[in-house]
């Protein structure tokens, strides 16, 4: 229900929900927003609640019916949740978010860098804005939500993830030492996108591998932009981290593995998706569990929003997809294989590193309180902005122009 709601169901959902809530005002309420329907962003979500569990703000039949899409919206009996899909559409993002604002809700947690964006926007003019905690975000600073962990709007942090290009091409030239041209397809309005673009070109130009770039505006544009790029003179694909490309990725891999050419990724966990080779971080129950936390000491009055940096996580690793390299006609290499912590081998993991499994987790890690919260509030006070790291952070920003 969730992955197909439409824009009546998601305003239907924020309307009931101000029902609901008002029977149980003394409780805080949270609204859990999203950019579309991705699996990254459901692990993320998962965490969140899973987190909430630990914590005791959701009981466990409270989060299996979340789990479970069985509510939209919850009042529960020490937490209110609003929930929303903005369905990959940037006027229903803003109007997930205008419609939160005017619920009056605590707190805003955004998964996905284009509703957080919106969010960031419509709250900063406000009187005393409504925090807004962001996941399911690669590299922050590209999109300007914070310049610098610590130099960010006062009412903003969260938890992202690291981006690190560089290292999708030294998985390609592990596949591939002697590639010429690679493709790669991104969505033109997206921020993340672009910054993928820009550094694919850069590094491609370094290492003497010729980068040819279709941008789409939409996600039904991205079969035919795809059979563009793949009757081009290319050895492979590589993609940008961004929406239209993630949440089409099944389209793009289709195209590929009819014109026989592999795709990469910058995410390892891309190959559950059908990438080829994954290559970076995937941290997404993690950035989910991190944003989780600093969620429950706000809401414990532990943590000081303004005071507190954003986060980045994610450990690197190479994914392998043996099937679609199958489709593709693609042998991979024994390089490739050595290096790999992940891989799918007719329709199921085959091979997983130690700490893969957490990395890759969806549902249920629920530790009890009082047995994580030692670590936990340990991990909140190493994210706390001095006077002199932002100052710090500041004169970086400044040395740099």
């Amino acid at each position: 229900m969730r992955k197909n709601c439409s824009m009546i169901v998601i305003v239907f959902a924020l309307l009931l929900a101000s029902v609901t809530m008002a029977q149980d005002a003394g409780n805080p309420t949270i609204a859990i927003l999203r950019f579309g329907p991705l699996p990254d962003m459901e692990i993320t979500e998962g965490a969140i609640l899973d987190m909430l569990q630990s914590y005791g703000f959701i009981s466990a039949d409270e989060n299996r019916m979340l789990e479970e899409s069985s509510v939209l919206a919850l009042a529960g009996e020490h937490i209110n949740i609003l929930w929303g899909d903005a369905g990959f559409s940037l006027p229903n993002a803003n109007l997930l978010v205008r419609n939160a604002v005017d619920e009056d809700v605590d707190v805003i947690m955004t998964l996905g860098a284009q509703i957080t964006l919106a969010a960031v926007s419509i709250t900063q003019d406000m009187d005393t804005p409504i925090p807004v905690l962001f996941s399911a975000v690669p590299s922050p600073n590209q999109y300007g939500i914070g310049a610098a962990p610590c130099i960010k709007p006062d009412h903003v942090t969260g938890a992202g993830s690291a981006l690190d290009y560089a290292y999708v091409l030294s998985a390609l030239r592990l596949q591939d030492p002697d590639i010429a041209s690679v493709g790669t397809l991104y969505g033109t309005g997206e921020p993340g996108g672009a910054y993928g673009v820009e550094q694919l070109t850069a590094l491609g130009e370094e290492q003497g591998i010729a980068v040819e770039v279709v941008g789409v505006a939409a996600l039904t544009d991205l079969r035919a932009a795809a059979n563009r790029l793949v009757e081009s003179d290319i050895g492979a694909i590589i993609l940008p981290m961004n929406d239209i490309t993630t949440s089409g990725l099944p389209i793009i891999t289709t195209v590929a593995n009819e014109a026989g050419i592999p795709v990469f990724h910058p995410s390892f966990s891309a190959i559950y998706y059908g990438a080829t080779i994954g290559a970076g971080a995937s941290p997404f129950y993690e950035q989910g569990s991190n944003v989780g936390r600093i969620l429950v000491a706000h809401l414990n009055g532990e943590l000081d929003i303004a005071r507190t940096a954003i986060s980045t996580s994610g450990q690197r690793g190479i994914g392998v997809n043996l099937d679609s390299a199958d489709a593709q006609g693609v042998e991979i290499s024994d390089e490739v294989m050595a290096e790999a912590i992940a891989v799918i081998n007719g329709g199921r993991p085959s091979k997983l590193s130690p700490g893969i499994l957490a990395a890759i987790a969806r549902r249920g890690i629920i530790v009890p309180m009082e047995e994580r919260s030692e670590e936990d509030r340990a991990w909140l006070e190493s994210l706390h902005c001095s006077d002199e790291m932002i100052a710090e952070q500041q004169a970086a920003l400044d040395a740099a122009g």
